[in-house]
């Protein structure tokens, strides 16, 4: 049996703009003489004994829109209009909830930042335009009044009230542990812009009406801002900027049409991470107004572990000044959401919220939805290790390939890009500055291939075990002082000079050619020939020495990790011998005048043996017809 179609109202009104379903309610029915509750029975929407259930709001099925539109003479925008279904393209909190379910009527739909549990209001929307029709029934109850990033009007220069003047409760259409479009909805009579809270005093007798408060909420004297000008100002730019975000189409510029969709998520993390490490944030608020309206908000919390991490996790502030003074901090600490300058200012928070309970700063970050940027700049770094994988840069940010990496930074590079960081350490020890150079190259492969430090070595034909070294070399260095951010900022610098290149070195094929590559005595002794003060060497040398030194020069790598020092441990016999002769060959820094002339005939023959790997072409060839005459001048070097 068909159900009857319901007889369309003989009267209606046209939506204000903005204009929420609960206004659209309140304002119908007070012109109808009806109460709400009849009157929403009437349109088709879902109603209980004793209330309205809220999460009508968030958007209607297509069945009981279609009613709705046919019995209030609208059409389906207009009523699509009076819920928050529109906002879920541009604020992302309001997509993820989960609708159609019992289990989200109560608190449900107001964790995560995504609506408020009661509505505010501006006293001065609700007087009305002076029209006609808003004399007679009053302005709107607008619908983003829901959100809880909305907090002041912009045209009339105040911040949105949240409770009523006479009775001071919330204006919230709460029943036990359900929430309703409409508070005491059964009864009629009252004008949409008074208050519909059970008046102060003992409760009512079972089964007895409740009698409303009745209050007017648009009374010119109730808009109290409690905010000095100053910070007014700052507060109504930031909401106008909000709702240029909130309406689609209205952002012009690059900057802002890229990310749209994680602004709010980014928005709102940084904002629980404020609260998380208050006072922290404190200095990015303009005032000492605004930091206590913080510190009111985020104290309790604090100081009590029992509530730390869940209600702050989940839930907004309901003061508006609060919530206007937490999304200030939080905005200014995003900025233009650049990675360098915004990990600068987030890292504290970050660093802080960890200290007090990693647990709870891993559980915030986890499902924030927050963008890749974001992620970056507050992933916790322990001697030098990302520990979320998944908010590492992207390789598309960046033209070089992990083969293309030097394995040990060159030393004309780590001399000009890492003069900001050298300023901070003690002055520079040759093995510190090698385990400086190895860490950048380690931080360019992880921008690339996004491992760990530990596999990036092997990446760059660096046993496991060396980046372990070096973490722990660095940790002692870097992270006291808080020097891992620099160090990030300079590799960061590097990586783009590295990608602006137009030809780069494919150091995995030089590594793979010269696998198998050995100096014989005989080119030894040749390049050691001729050289004042080298005959012992010459004649009773240890021609790995040379191997060693050429092995690292081409693959711009350590001598360390050569073939023939490998080797020389593998056959257990002690390196210590092969490396320190290597190290003397091998430092640029190398004073005593043979040891340079053999620098020098050694860079030669890496340069030719380099190009050789890198063409393709035999790595035999003759020593003396390879290597520049024995002088001071200063030969090419090795690319």
């Amino acid at each position: 049996m068909t159900q009857p179609t319901p007889r369309p109202l003989a009267r209606s009104l046209d939506p204000l703009p903005g204009e929420s379903l609960a206004g659209f309610l309140l304002r119908l029915s007070y012109r109808m003489g009806v109460t709400p509750h009849r009157l929403a029975m009437l349109c088709g929407l879902t109603c209980r004994s004793d209330s309205i259930p809220q999460e009508q709001l968030r958007g209607l099925s297509p069945e009981v829109a279609g009613q709705l539109a046919s019995v209030a003479h609208l059409s389906l925008p207009e009523v699509q209009a009076l819920t928050l279904q529109e906002l879920t393209k541009t604020y992302p909190p309001l997509a993820r909830l989960r609708t159609g379910r019992a289990a989200d009527i109560g608190s449900t739909p107001f964790i995560n930042w995504a609506t408020n549990p009661d509505s505010r209001y501006c006293p001065a929307c609700l007087r009305g335009d002076g029209s006609p029709v808003q004399r007679a029934f009053g302005g709107a109850w607008q619908r983003c009044w829901y959100l809880p990033i909305t907090f002041a009007c912009t045209q009339h220069w105040c911040l949105l009230e949240s409770t009523c003047p006479h009775c001071a409760q919330p204006l919230s259409g709460r029943v036990v542990r359900r929430y309703s479009l409409v508070r005491i909805p059964h009864v009629s009579g009252l004008h949409p812009s008074q208050c519909r809270n059970p008046a102060p005093g003992p409760p009512p007798k079972p089964r007895a009406r409740a009698t409303p408060c009745g209050a007017w909420l648009d009374a010119p004297g109730n808009a109290a801002t409690p905010l000095p000008p100053p910070d007014l100002q700052c507060v109504l730019d930031l909401q106008h900027d909000l709702n240029l975000r909130l309406a689609p189409g209205r952002l012009h510029g690059a900057a802002e049409e890229a990310g749209p969709q994680t602004y709010f998520a980014d928005l709102i993390t940084t904002a629980r991470l404020i609260t998380l490490s208050w006072p922290m944030g404190a200095t990015f608020l303009p005032s000492t107004t605004l930091m206590d309206l913080v510190d009111e908000y985020a104290t309790p919390y604090v100081h009590n572990p029992a509530r730390r991490g869940v209600q702050i996790q989940r839930s907004a502030p309901r003061g508006t000044a609060q919530t206007s003074a937490l999304l200030l901090a939080s905005a200014t600490i995003l900025g233009d959401r650049d990675l360098v300058p915004l990990r600068e200012r987030i890292e504290p928070l970050t660093r802080e919220v960890h200290r007090r309970s990693a647990s709870i700063g891993d559980k915030l970050l986890k499902d924030s939805h927050a963008s890749a940027t974001l992620l970056r700049a507050t992933a916790p770094r322990i001697y030098g290790f990302q520990k979320r994988s998944t908010s590492r840069a992207s390789s598309q940010s960046y033209h070089f390939r992990a083969s293309e990496i030097p394995p040990l930074l060159p030393e004309e590079w780590f001399d000009t890009y890492f003069k900001p960081l050298l300023h901070h350490l003690p002055p520079m020890a040759t093995i510190l500055e090698r385990h400086l150079r190895w860490a950048a190259s380690f931080r360019l492969a992880e921008l690339i291939c996004g491992g760990t430090w530990r596999a990036c070595a092997e990446t760059l034909g660096i046993p496991r075990s060396s980046a372990s070294r070096t973490m722990n070399v660095l940790g002692k260095e870097l992270t006291t002082p808080g020097l891992w951010l620099l160090f990030e900022n300079v590799v960061d610098e590097v990586a783009h000079h590295l990608s602006a290149q137009d030809r780069r070195i494919n150091y995995a094929r030089r590594r793979l050619s010269t696998a198998d590559w050995r100096l014989s005595p005989a080119a030894w002794m040749s390049l050691c020939e001729g050289i004042p003060g080298l005959e012992q060497r010459q004649a009773t040398g240890d021609p790995q020495v040379g191997e060693a030194v050429i092995w690292c020069m081409v693959n711009e790598s350590s001598y360390l990790h050569s073939p023939a020092v490998t080797q020389r441990r593998s056959t257990s016999r002690s390196p210590h011998r092969l490396t320190e002769q290597a190290g003397l060959f091998a430092n640029r820094k190398q004073r005593r005048p043979s040891y340079i002339a053999l620098r020098h005939r050694l860079v030669a023959y890496a340069t030719q043996l380099a190009r050789a790997c890198d063409d393709g072409t035999d790595l035999r060839f003759d020593v003396l017809s390879r290597v520049a005459p024995c002088s001071g001048g200063k030969l090419d070097p090795v690319r």
